[in-house]
């Protein structure tokens, strides 16, 4: 495909945010403590060092402690001011070039410029609070080596995605550049049990998409328009639970977010037997049958609420089935609580109380106790007899039949017939 289409139109029809960018280098913000990460000696050991980052051209310099490096940054992009972050790393950035079939189309001039040959910087910042993160890069602004912009940034707005089983999800991903020739890629990876795989690979440049299985998709127009670049999952299964990468390319840089995602299925409870009657002295065992859900992880509790007392008690001696899988990953297990029916418990209310991550609240079933023969015949003890009567009924017909048929005497001609033989 030709690059010059649709989207590659939308990305030159913004000359507005680029005056801004221009007159508005930056934005002013707090200074932001980081550590500098680096791996040094042999065997390797991590040196960290102190670092104050200032989001506007302080003068005099900004004062800090023995033994901190002070970078003075601008942030176009607005992402690494737009929150108040709790925790900031930097590490060492090489630019380069990358053999792959969805970047190659951004060195393709094999021509780059010459600040590539002085320090870069990658940097991830964690907000906690809103669980947003961002990872940027960080190159030289001019001839001072504490003068630094952002050339790229990648940002998202949630760290853990608990995604519902079966429904549709959108893992979220934005990018900002600071060139805007339209010239990056993008890559989303998908890693589990220690296997990885391409989920989707755009190549923005080309406007081509190198690679794609099925169940994933990308909404190119907001991409190129917002910078878009989340991913969609169509239906939510088991196996879509690991980490996902999204990775941005643009001409020899590279930056990326993780995102991981848990699958998460709401349990089915049913509570047996229902309705729950016993007769004094019979051992009663209750079972509580949770199916379908994940995780895995799950409590399962037993409480009684006796006649007359305001709360439940936590019942003692739950015995747990071993967990079994389900056809769609999903897991099912068994609770059970045994206890001797008496006068004493008719009218108790029994539940099964089921604490999961799906659910913000305990989830719960309830049988109440009926005891036969306590405060007279019960609708349920007239029910019982009712059928027996009737059982009894058809048997003793039955009898009074068979008793006719081979005991029974013969019946007399009617004078019809009698009269009919005189003639």
């Amino acid at each position: 495909m030709i690059p010059f289409t649709l989207y590659k139109i939308l990305s030159f029809i913004s000359p507005l945010a680029a005056i801004l960018v221009g007159v508005f280098p930056s934005i002013s913000a707090d200074p932001l403590s980081c550590w500098l990460v680096e791996e040094k000696g042999s065997p390797k050991s991590i040196l960290q060092t102190p670092v104050l980052l200032v989001f506007s051209k302080s003068e005099p310099p900004v004062s800090a402690e023995p033994g901190t490096l002070v970078f003075y940054v601008s942030d176009p992009s607005g992402q690494l001011v737009s929150s108040e972050f709790s925790s900031c790393e930097l590490t060492y950035h090489l630019p380069q070039e990358v053999p792959l079939n969805w970047v190659r189309s951004l060195t393709e001039e094999q021509v780059s410029h010459p600040s590539l040959g002085q320090e870069w910087y990658s940097i991830v910042v964690v907000d906690d609070k809103k669980e947003i993160t961002v990872s940027a890069v960080l190159g030289p602004a001019g001839d001072k080596k504490d003068q630094l912009a952002v050339s790229l940034a990648v940002y998202s707005t949630s760290v853990m995605v608990n995604a519902p089983l079966g429904k549709t999800l959108t893992l979220p991903c934005g990018l900002w550049s600071a060139k805007q020739s339209g010239r990056f890629s993008v890559e989303w990876r998908h890693r589990a049990l220690g296997d990885g795989k391409v989920l989707h690979a755009y190549d923005g440049w080309r406007d081509r998409v190198e690679e794609e299985l099925s169940g994933y998709s990308m909404n190119f127009s907001s991409l190129h328009s917002k910078g878009d670049a989340s991913l969609i999952l169509e239906k939510v299964e088991v196996s879509h639970e690991g980490t996902y990468l999204c990775i941005i390319y643009v001409p020899y840089l590279r930056a990326q977010r993780d995102i991981q995602l848990q699958v998460i299925a709401k349990p089915q409870i049913s509570l047996m037997p229902s309705p729950l009657f016993a007769r004094p002295g019979e051992e009663v065992t209750l079972s509580c049958e949770i199916a379908h859900f994940h995780p895995l992880d799950i409590s399962v509790d037993f409480l009684v609420q006796l006649p007359g007392e305001p709360s439940p008690t936590l019942l003692s001696g739950t015995s747990q089935s071993a967990h079994g899988h389900n056809q769609d990953g999903t897991y099912t297990i068994s609770a059970f609580q045994r206890f001797i029916a008496s006068p004493e418990l008719h009218g108790a209310r029994y539940t099964c109380l089921v604490n999961h991550v799906s659910s913000t609240k305990a989830m719960s079933r309830t049988q109440t106790l009926q005891v036969a023969g306590v405060l007279g015949p019960s609708i349920e003890d007239g029910m019982y007899l009712f059928l027996v009567a009737l059982f009894l009924y058809g048997f003793l017909s039955f009898l009074h039949r068979k008793f006719k048929l081979f005991f029974g005497t013969p019946e007399e001609p009617s004078d019809k017939q009698t009269k009919n033989k005189k003639e």
